[in-house]
């Protein structure tokens, strides 16, 4: 397999996780603004401003004591999942990956995605919330590949490599998704009335 062959399996392969991971975001978040639409406006208005105030609490703490483990379900896709072809792969994982509630999440600030579908109340809204959410998880494959492509011929750079090197600013990225979290619930607090 010649250079342009494999690139041209990498971008399919981005490109169906691109999709899947959109869609996955797209339907949830249709789900979630249905589900909100049923609720009465007060009830919106009431779960947003104790959803603003834990969103502080969780923030606050994150910043100044400690890391605060996020609720989830704390696991990897299937690794059966890769042996069904790397089309295959790209498509299941990112539905999984574009839900985001099927897998690990590492940040409180995720939570901002589901809650913001539901508490708009209109499907239509919920679903552009968290299609944003799967999209812009579905560009994650597209950075990592081209930093790939872009760097491997001239440092011999791996995919691995690029991948641990995002792991070791996790702490980083913690501090901003907690400021974010933090900013978040302030002006929710504030649009709300608390």
């Amino acid at each position: 397999m010649n250079r342009n062959q494999a690139g041209r399996g990498w971008r399919s392969k981005a490109v169906a996780f691109l999709v899947s991971t959109t869609a996955a975001g797209l339907a949830t978040g249709f789900l979630l603004g249905a589900a909100g639409s049923v609720l009465t406006l007060e009830a919106r208005v009431a779960a947003a401003s104790v959803l603003a105030l834990l969103a502080i609490v969780v923030g606050v703490f994150e910043l100044a004591v400690r890391p605060v483990p996020p609720l989830q379900c704390d696991r990897e896709t299937p690794q059966a999942w890769l042996h069904t072809g790397g089309l295959s792969w790209a498509v299941v994982n990112g539905l999984a990956l574009g839900c985001g509630a099927t897998t690990r999440v590492g940040f409180w600030l995720w939570y901002v995605v589901p809650a913001a579908s539901l508490l708009v109340g209109t499907p239509a809204v919920g679903a552009a919330i968290y299609g944003t959410y799967g999209f812009v998880r579905g560009l994650g494959a597209w950075g990592i590949v081209a930093a790939g492509l872009m760097l491997g011929p001239k440092r011999e750079v791996s995919l691995d490599d690029i991948a641990l090197w995002l792991l070791r600013r996790q702490p980083a990225a913690r501090g901003m998704a907690a400021g974010q979290l933090l900013a978040l619930g302030l002006l929710v607090a504030i649009a709300v009335g608390v």
